[in-house]
This record gives structure tokens, sequence and C-alpha cells, in this order.
């Protein structure tokens, strides 16, 4: 059921695309070909933007749940510093690729496997310093002990709302960003229509064939702009360069 949900939402957004620029394309009078041509491009186009709001839905769900789940393992180890137990009350959080990592580093500690060894694990799959901070020094109270290891999870702690801070507002930049763009779209459109009607009533417009090729390739590079812009939206909410605990 759910499979044939998202196809028939696909299929609509890729159809509103489609529709909309061979509409856009009729307006200004191309040939029949060029208007099927542009049409094909904005199906394409429209199929782009669900996939890549779709990513970004995803992105932003896995971000927020990791971030969560860091948080309330830290307040947990806060008080009572040990690894599995903070892990296992916070292991409710988690979902998916992450929560299947987390369930083997679970199993190790269990088992008894070195921490050092176990924890160097779950960093190569999530190896953002912040993450990489906070489990080294989780590790290091566990297996040395200390009793000034509050101050360091508090600086820690400033380490993780700003990151969520930060990231929060780069992709809030990045949606206004596709969405100025889109609009500066919108406006090249007018007045390249008004542009078109203005030559026509003057007789200045040259060979036919001429300005129906510049035409489609305007509506062309109109599309390719559009689905860049989108594609901000298909990136990961998790910077590779602030992975460095990846050896």
């Amino acid at each position: 059921m759910r499979r044939k949900r998202l196809w028939v939402e696909s299929f609509l957004s890729a159809s509103l695309g489609g529709l909309g620029f061979g509409w856009i394309a009729a307006l200004f009078h191309v040939s029949a070909s060029a208007i099927g041509g542009v049409a094909c491009g904005g199906f394409a186009l429209g199929w782009w933007f669900w996939v890549s709001q779709r990513r970004y839905g995803k992105y932003q769900r896995t971000f927020f749940m990791e971030v969560d789940f860091y948080q309330q393992v830290l307040a947990l180890f806060k008080h009572h510093p040990k690894i599995l137990m903070a892990f296992s009350e916070s292991e409710h959080l988690t979902s998916g690729s992450f929560s299947e990592d987390l369930q083997r580093w679970i199993e190790d500690l269990q088992e008894g496997r070195p921490l050092g060894t176990s924890a160097r694990t779950f960093l190569e799959c999530h190896p953002h310093f912040v993450v990489g901070n906070l489990i080294q020094l989780m590790v290091a109270v566990e297996l040395h002990g200390t009793k000034d290891y509050g101050l360091s999870l508090d600086i820690i702690q400033d380490d993780l709302e700003e990151w969520i801070e930060d990231t929060v507002l780069v992709k809030q930049q990045e949606r206004q960003q596709r969405n100025r763009i889109a609009i500066l779209c919108i406006f090249s459109l007018i007045i390249a229509y008004v542009s078109q009607g203005m030559l026509s009533s003057s007789g200045l417009i040259g060979s036919e064939s001429m300005t129906q090729g510049a035409m489609v390739i305007f509506l062309g590079m109109i599309q390719a702009t559009l689905a860049a812009s989108q594609a901000i939206l298909a990136m990961r909410w998790i910077e590779p360069s602030e992975e460095v605990w990846r050896s």
C-alpha cells in the first residue's frame, strides 16, 4: 500500500511538472515537437523535485533523531557514568541504520568486547567531531574513572547545541536560496514572454526556426537551473567536512 502511494505521489509530481512546462512552452508558441521535448524535461524535473523533497525529509528526520539520542545519552551518562546503561535506555529513540549500528555496539558491550575497539567501530559509521568527542570522553571515564568529567560533558553539550543550531540555520538559508532562485526563474519567464510579445507586435523577430530554437534552449536552461537549485535540498544534513573521526 505504501509503495503504491509513493508511486502515485511521484507520478503526480512528474505529471504536474510536465503539464506545467508544456503549457509554458505553448505560451511561447513553439512547435508541437518542441512542446513535447520541454514537457518531457518538465516531467523529469517534477520527478526530481519529489525525490529531492523525500531525501530532504529523510535526512532531516535522521539528523534530529541522532541529536536527540546523543542529548539523552549525555544527560543519562552525566548522572550515571555507564555507557551500556545510557545507550540501552536511549535506544528507543533510534531507527533505521543508526539503530542497527547502535544495537551492534550494545551487543558488543554485553558480550564484553574491549570498549575502545567497539567505540572505534561505532565511530567509523558516525564520525562527526562532536559525536567522537562525546564517545571518547565516555570511554575514558568508564575505563579510567574521574570526578571531573561533568565540566567536560557540559562543554560537549554546548558543542552539541551549537551543532544543532548551526545546521538548522544553514538548512533554512539553503531553502531560502532555493526559493529565491525559483522566483528569479519565474521573473525570467515573465520577462521573456513580454519581450516575445513586443518583438512580435513590432515585427522584429527574425527567423522562425532560430526563434523557436532559442526559446527551447531558454526553457531548458530554466529547467536545469531549477533542478540544480533543488539539488541543495537532497544533500545530507551532516557535513562530510565535520566527520573528522573517520580513520
